[in-house]
């Protein structure tokens, strides 16, 4: 069914006291249609709705709150006004409040809003239900841009768009400018999209209050978006656009068994990014000489008692734009694998209902993770070429096929990885989704035994007949993964298996342990609590799995039954208590009982926190003689907000296993302190300071940033190490061991 909305109202004739009249509430699943003139009048991006443009603009006001109430009449009225021109979408949002002292609001860097009060859309440009962009602005204006992957959001995406916002008596208005040159649409005359309104109001409860109704028994949520029509004939534009950027830098430390202050020459670089809009919905990216380096370095993590390799999360914002087109459920592409790539390119798109996208980047250090059965071995070293192919077709309702193909190999010809395979998502009914993914590798290792020096000598495969060292050897490998999952108002459940060969190698991916089949149950039952209630939603919970090696051998099962609390006072807690018994290094430990923990809340703007831990007994992975130790982990993490510009956040991860009988075997802390002072909206202080007990080491680095859009940046900042350092007696105390000062300006041109 549809419901055809066509209002065009003035802004005044919206009156705080007055109910929404002549739209009658809309049963979840009828998709509203709401027709667009285009501009008429001049529109100024302040936050104030009284510019001529929003005069004839459509309007809507007739918004439900979908969480905690089940699409009920929200405690606070929102509007909402669209219009359009050749250059751009327009949204106008008027968010009243009954308490408009009790508004959440700061001034912070973009994408860090989530605390805040904020509001603003979801638009699903190809109405396909599968992808869409979030743009969203709090009180302050501040901007939060994010990527929609069906449910998964990626807010690393960024984009260049306009939005000015402003308190007011009675609540807070908003106005957004969406360029259509940074989105991506059909290449068609006439544009049909998806569209949600959102309004997020964090009290007591965090109400979310939609334009449509959601129904809790579809997954889906663009499924349940509403319709914009009318816009016509507008065009993205085959503009180019140009990142230069140029950097200096400066390194000093103590020269190695020495006291001595040793110091670099500063040095200095420069590169270019180009972007090129082929069509509406096809982009060019190429960088030349990029900076890849990350402004803020990555937190430190506890790598005691684990034999895989640690993942840290892409930062580099070459890589992240379009990074959803690459994405699957088996880590194939993961690009922190490009190292440091003298010259990347990338296509990415969509045409119709499918979605492609092809990278191609020469590394100067390649790196490597090797998955093995029980262990990650790592090394660095080569110049590599990487090709990422990608091709994804839509099909049905949030559902799609894909193919996907990766290829790693030296410059110096030898060593080589190629990945090759399918996948496929279907939507069966309402709740229920089944997917599915194939890969095949092929990999020739390279034939330098000094890349492989430091590895373990354990032979893998079937039969043991590979060896772990760089030798040349020529294998193949597969990999799948299936699963089927229910998503309803009450039951949610999920059903999946793994197998993954032992020669199987992922070198663009971040695979980090192969040979094993495994599979595995999840199931949940949720209560909901009466409006107004303390006790807002419960979930019983229990996930159970076995896990075997490729030659049939037992090497783990586990049962972990469990729950899910979520208060008032935006206050969730879970739990669960595992019963699990595995194999390591030939030898099977029974016993392993433990508690896991989770507690967040952000019952106050001003202060908010959380923890987490695990505690019981756990495998201790000493290859040499695994056995049953007492594990405790603790994570604490505390956020405070003394005034709208200054965030103090602070966390500490204390990790420590014990012998049975109490002697120690692990024990690391890591401490982390970030301060932040934010003079405007596009300009910001911030220092960080982390403590390692493991290494003894601090890491002290302050940064000041001016961002005038997300790609127009200057940073000056500098990195401090502190380290116990040995004097000429022996005795050792606390100095400065390396420094490193830097500036950097990057500046966007559209032409």
């Amino acid at each position: 069914a549809t419901a055809v909305v066509a209002l065009a109202l003035p802004a005044a004739a919206a009156d705080a006291g007055r109910a929404p009249a002549g739209n009658a509430p809309v049963p979840a699943h009828e998709r509203a249609v709401v027709v667009l003139p285009p501009r008429r009048g001049a529109i100024r991006i302040d936050g104030r709705l009284d510019d001529a443009g929003w005069r004839r603009a459509a309007r809507i006001d007739d918004f439900v709150e979908i969480d905690p109430g089940d699409n009920v009449p929200p405690a606070a009225r929102t509007e909402a006004w669209f219009t359009w021109d050749s250059d751009a979408f327009y949204v106008a949002l008027r968010c009243h409040d009954p308490d408009p002292a009790s508004i959440r609001a700061s001034i912070t860097d973009r994408d860090e809003i989530f605390a805040d009060d904020w509001a603003g859309v979801i638009i699903d440009t190809f109405d396909d239900e599968q992808n869409a962009y979030e743009f969203l602005v709090n009180p302050c204006g501040v901007q939060g841009d994010l990527r929609r992957t069906r449910n998964r959001e990626d807010v690393s995406f960024d984009a260049v768009w306009s939005s000015a916002a402003r308190r007011t008596d009675t609540g807070w208005e908003a106005e957004l400018a969406i360029p259509f040159r940074s989105i991506r649409f059909p290449d068609v005359p006439r544009q049909r999209w998806g569209v949600h309104v959102f309004r997020v109001r964090p009290r007591a409860s965090r109400e979310t209050i939609s334009w449509r109704p959601v129904s809790r028994d579809d997954p889906c949520l663009l499924c349940q978006a509403g319709h914009v029509e009318g816009m016509a004939h507008i065009r993205r534009g085959h503009g180019i656009e140009l990142l230069p950027y140029a950097l200096g830098s400066q390194r000093a430390g103590l020269e190695p068994g020495a006291l001595r202050w040793r110091r670099d020459p500063v040095l200095g670089d420069a590169g270019l990014g180009v972007k090129y809009g082929i069509t509406p919905n096809v982009t060019l990216d190429a960088t030349f000489n990029p900076d890849f380096s990350q402004i803020e370095s990555d937190a430190s993590q506890i790598d005691a008692n684990t034999t895989f390799a640690l993942f840290f999360p892409e930062r580099r914002p070459f890589f992240l734009e379009g990074a959803d087109i690459f994405e699957t459920r088996i880590a194939a592409v993961y690009t922190r694998s490009i190292n440091d790539p003298l010259v990347a390119a990338k296509v990415t798109g969509k045409s119709g209902r499918t979605a492609f996208g092809a990278l191609v980047a020469v590394d100067e250090h390649t790196p490597w993770v090797l998955p093995f059965e029980e262990r990650s071995e790592i090394t660095t070293g080569g110049r590599s070429v990487s090709t990422i192919v990608r091709v994804r077709r839509d099909v049905l309702s949030e559902s799609h096929v894909g193919l996907l193909v990766t290829d790693r190999r030296l410059t110096s010809g030898r060593g080589r990885g190629t990945v090759a395979g399918l996948d496929a998502r279907i939507r069966l009914g309402e709740a229920w989704a089944a997917d599915a993914e194939v890969l095949v590798s092929v990999t020739r290792e390279p034939d330098d035994a000094a890349l492989s020096a430091a590895f373990d000598t354990t032979r893998f495969g079937n039969r043991g007949e590979h060896t772990p060292a760089f030798d040349g050897e020529r294998f193949t490998g597969t990999a799948m993964r299936a699963s089927v999952e229910r998503n309803g108002r009450h039951l949610t459940t999920s059903a999946w298996y793994e197998d993954f060969a032992p020669t199987f190698r992922a070198d663009n991916g971040f695979v980090t342990s192969n040979d094993f089949r495994m599979g595995g149950l999840w199931a949940g039952w949720m209560f909901y609590g009466h409006d107004g209630a303390w006790l807002e939603r419960v979930r019983p919970q229990v996930m159970a799995g076995r896990k075997f090696n490729h030659r049939g051998v037992f090497k783990d099962e586990w049962l972990a039954p469990g729950f899910w609390v979520r208060l008032r006072g935006q206050t969730n807690v879970n739990g669960s208590f595992l019963v699990s018994s595995e194999r390591f290094s030939g030898v099977r430990v029974r016993g392993i009982r433990r508690w896991e923990f989770q507690a967040s809340t952000q019952f106050s703007h001003a202060l908010s926190g959380g923890l987490s831990a695990r505690l019981g007994r756990s495998l201790v992975r000493d290859r040499s003689a695994p056995r049953l130790g007492r594990e405790r982990n603790v994570s604490v993490w505390a956020q405070t907000r003394p005034s709208t510009r200054l965030r103090i956040e602070a966390s500490v991860t204390a990790f420590r296993l014990d012998e049975i009988d109490g002697s120690r075997i692990a024990d690391q802390k890591v401490w982390r302190l970030r301060g932040t002072w934010q003079f405007t909206r596009r300009l910001f202080l911030r220092t960080i300071v982390d403590y390692a007990d493991a290494s003894r080491t601090w890491r002290i680095d302050p940064l000041l940033s001016y961002k005038l859009n997300p790609f127009t940046v200057f940073f000056l900042g500098s990195s401090h190490t502190l380290a116990r350092v040995p004097d000429a007696s022996g005795s050792d105390a606390l100095r400065q061991s390396d420094r490193v000062f830097f500036v950097k300006f990057q500046y966007l041109l559209r032409m």
